[in-house]
């Protein structure tokens, strides 16, 4: 482990194409994985928070196919490739525990296709609330039935295909059937169980419960 790096809102942490020889630890803060297309359009396709390996896929491919980026600011650990290679040979296990990082995140991406495909406005929002929920809940930072969420409007229609218009009527129809609210820089869920319900949401894919090896 090599020091800390500091990232401010909107700046790149590892951008696509580029060479490195590290993996990061988000410890602070939220980022996101993002393609964007010809015409400068983008595409937010997994939400990092902390306790994430947010680019534990360039170990063995050297690079990213997509761009990490802060959309709050962001504090990382850099863990070198070197280190890691030193790591799994000192202690095998390492390398299974790395390998289930990088399944789980190809799971979450799985989901993710599903929800823009698959579900209507409200569900494909409220499913996102209940993934962050839960991922939040596992690392410590759900209080009283809600978790800090300091997106913007636009930036949840970036995650979940809307326009900033539709983003709005659709957190208006969440807080009046009283689902979910997202005001203040955070999602309030009063009642987790019914929201699940609602939208279809099963943690299975996040893989959270203790693995028996």
């Amino acid at each position: 482990m090599d020091g800390e790096a500091r990232f401010d809102a909107g700046e790149t942490i590892v951008p696509e194409g580029e060479k490195i020889n590290y993996s990061s630890l988000l410890f602070a803060g939220i980022a996101c994985r993002e393609k964007i297309n010809f015409e400068g359009e983008r595409q937010i396709a997994e939400l990092q928070i902390p306790g994430d390996f947010i680019d534990l896929h360039s170990y063995p491919l050297e690079r990213l196919d997509h761009t990490l980026t802060a959309l709050t600011e962001c504090k990382i650990a850099k863990l070198y490739h070197d280190d890691i290679d030193a790591l799994i040979d000192e202690r095998p296990r390492f390398a299974r525990i790395l390998w289930f990082a990088t399944m789980t995140d190809a799971s979450i991406h799985r989901e993710w296709i599903q929800n823009l495909g698959t579900r209507s406005g409200l569900k494909r929002m409220g499913h996102l609330f209940c993934e962050m929920y839960s991922r939040m809940d596992v690392v410590g930072l759900v209080e009283n039935n809600s978790f800090a969420f300091p997106l913007t409007q636009a930036q949840l229609g970036e995650a979940l295909g809307f326009t900033f218009v539709h983003v709005n009527r659709v957190v208006k129809q969440l807080r009046a059937a009283k689902l979910a609210d997202h005001r203040d820089k955070r999602v309030y869920i009063e009642d987790f169980e019914r929201l699940a319900e609602f939208c279809g949401f099963d943690p299975a894919y996040l893989y959270l419960t203790r693995r028996e090896r």
